[in-house]
């Protein structure tokens, strides 16, 4: 399959516009906003010796992180991708000779750029900053789970007919890759799940960061992170085909 640079940046520059718009935009700015708002609680809350801020501010930026990923990552190209139904704009780029991969591509650069970016910005919010070689790990766990959040986000948009339904169709999955980490810690069955989600999998790392780990994540789990990109993206692929939106 042939890739023209010109078409993904031009498929990529009309998803940005979009993206700009208010159903989008409010999404990274919510999830700073949340983070914000959860620092603020959880350092008035008096929780004893045993829980030191640093501690309560890595949970408050991995919450944030979940949270970005799943209203920035998730929702976002979802929303525009069933934004484009609506408006029939999909329509020209189905009966067009851009193929699946470069529809692929270009829808999914602005949102994923932001996300990782974002993730990034809400260390200092959350007031817990990471360093040295492990930055550099959660750099690379980050940007795998943006990418894979975002994939996710355009699978879903496949099957939503309009924003509507899009919304009907995120809610549920959103809940699925946030509430599971969440509350790991307190469930056995849900920790045994979680450590195969890419956001459970980003909590569990910033956890362990805090507490000083001596590994702070297990080689398997990056094996898992690459591999739910690598399907999720073979899946996209695969129903943007079925769904009659490529014509070879």
């Amino acid at each position: 399959m042939t890739l023209h640079m010109n078409k993904i940046a031009a498929i990529a520059q009309v998803k940005t516009r979009a993206f700009m718009g208010k159903n989008c935009i409010i999404m990274p700015i919510f999830a700073i906003g949340f983070t914000a708002v959860m620092r603020i609680l959880y350092n008035n809350m008096d929780m004893g010796s045993s829980a030191p801020i640093e501690m309560l501010n890595a949970y408050v930026l991995s919450m944030g992180l979940v949270m970005n990923l799943g209203m920035t990552g998730i929702y976002c190209p979802c929303l525009l991708l069933a934004e484009e139904k609506e408006k029939n704009t999909l329509r020209v780029l189905m009966t067009s000779s851009v193929n699946g991969l470069e529809f692929f591509l270009g829808s999914i650069l602005p949102v994923f750029i932001v996300t990782a970016i974002i993730n990034f910005l809400l260390m200092p919010i959350s007031g817990y900053m990471i360093s040295g070689n492990d930055l550099a790990v959660f750099a690379l766990v980050s940007i795998l789970s943006s990418l894979t959040s975002c994939i996710i986000g355009m699978l879903l948009g496949i099957f939503a007919k309009n924003q509507v339904s899009a919304g009907t169709i995120i809610t549920p999955v959103v809940l699925i890759f946030m509430l599971i980490p969440m509350f790991a810690n307190m469930i056995e069955e849900l920790s045994k799940i979680s450590r195969f989600l890419f956001t459970g999998i980003l909590m569990d790392m910033i956890a362990d960061i805090s507490t000083g780990a001596k590994e702070i994540i297990k080689p398997e789990s990056i094996a898992i992170l690459i591999a739910e990109v690598i399907i999720s993206i073979a899946l996209f692929v695969i129903f943007y085909r079925k769904n009659g939106f490529e014509k070879d």
